[in-house]
């Protein structure tokens, strides 16, 4: 994903269908110091459930339009 395509996606898109955690609280969790996928799951629950939403290798079926891993990318 390029950071155009990221950067059209709206705070309140849904990144983790399963918890419904939005992309505004994934970056604020970022802002709050979480630096992995892992510190953001401890943080928002995203990624707990299907886990499809951490990352493309656990997308093995292309479900999700973004991923957590994806969102650390850009908002570092």
């Amino acid at each position: 994903m390029k950071k155009e395509e990221y950067e059209n996606f709206e705070d309140d898109f849904e990144v983790c269908e399963c918890m419904g955690v939005t992309l505004l609280q994934i970056k604020e969790a970022i802002k709050d110091g979480c630096k992995t996928v892992e510190d953001i799951m401890e943080k928002t629950d995203a990624g707990t459930a299907c886990q499809r939403c951490q990352s493309l290798t656990e997308d093995t079926d292309g479900a999700k339009e973004l991923h957590i891993d994806e969102i650390l990318q850009f908002e570092k």
